[in-house]
């Protein structure tokens, strides 16, 4: 009886880890949030793949027009595990974006930390989190 209760606790075990596995691989490969957003984020290559990767970041002002001469800071991490984390300032690219390179160097969820400090002076912090199946 004993064996039995063990069988069923390790299948249903093994259900929970398969379902949590599928839902991060088939989850978006980027959360953005609606367009209206002042901060948002788009990758090269889309979807993401393991190796050098690009992060591209348009930032709008409260009226929707792009931002250029801000500074755009950002961070990138996995959130599984420590695997060192990638940071700096992005490349203005004009038109209210800016680029930043990242090496993605395992499969799984990362997060993309960004703080932009807006030519005024005020500051928007934005978190991503994007997935490399």
């Amino acid at each position: 009886m004993q064996n039995k209760n063990l069988l069923i606790a390790l299948v249903i075990g093994a259900v929970v880890i398969l379902g949590l596995g599928w839902k991060v691989l088939s989850g978006s490969s980027i959360s953005t949030g609606s367009g209206n957003e002042p901060v948002s984020l788009t990758t090269n290559p889309n979807p993401l793949q393991m190796g050098p990767a690009t992060f591209i970041i348009d930032v709008k002002d409260k009226d929707g027009k792009p931002v250029d001469n801000a500074t755009v800071y950002f961070d990138l991490n996995m959130t599984a595990m420590n695997m060192g984390a990638q940071q700096g300032n992005a490349t203005s690219q004009g038109n209210g974006r800016y680029a930043a390179s990242g090496q993605m160097s395992m499969r799984g969820p990362w997060k993309v930390t960004t703080k932009i400090t807006m030519p005024d002076g005020s500051v928007v912090n934005k978190d991503f989190t994007v997935n490399v199946p």
